[in-house]
């Protein structure tokens, strides 16, 4: 039997990155598990690729490596998504980092919601930003973050 919930938060896009890390499993299926039936909304997948120069076939072979990597991360995700009876779409961005990657998929698609994971790890700087923090600055959507870790 299926519980429905008492209420709904008013997102409708929620885009998820992943990479091929079981930190980013855990999150996809956190976020999964606990947003999508809050919200009923729609999940997209995004994984990030660098931009690869020049047109040697060095340079294409590494491009090419670099996108089936993504589409394997995405497969992945999608595939233990699939398994909890949830159906979502993937989207591959072309960017420097993973930050740019985000910012731009969230506007070019007007997402309503990001949801990340954080591993909340040791900084060598007690009040030092972590990664989650930086990405954060500046967000053009709210952000969960998702305590990765697994517990």
């Amino acid at each position: 039997m299926k519980l429905e919930p008492l209420f709904r938060i008013a997102y409708t896009k929620i885009l998820v990155p992943v990479d091929c890390t079981p930190t980013s499993l855990n999150v996809v299926l956190q976020a999964a598990r606990l947003m999508v039936p809050l919200t009923g909304a729609q999940m997209t997948l995004l994984a990030h690729v660098p931009p690869t120069e020049g047109t040697s076939p060095e340079m294409d072979t590494i491009r090419q490596a670099r996108w089936k990597h993504a589409e394997q991360a995405l497969d992945v995700a999608r595939k233990s998504l699939r398994d909890y009876g949830y159906y979502v779409r993937t989207r591959i961005q072309v960017a420097e980092d993973a930050s740019q990657a985000l910012h731009a998929e969230v506007l070019e698609n007007h997402y309503d919601l990001t949801v990340i994971g954080s591993h909340f790890g040791h900084r060598e700087e007690p009040c030092a930003p972590s990664e989650a923090d930086k990405l954060l600055q500046g967000f053009p959507v709210p952000v969960v973050v998702v305590d990765s870790r697994g517990k």
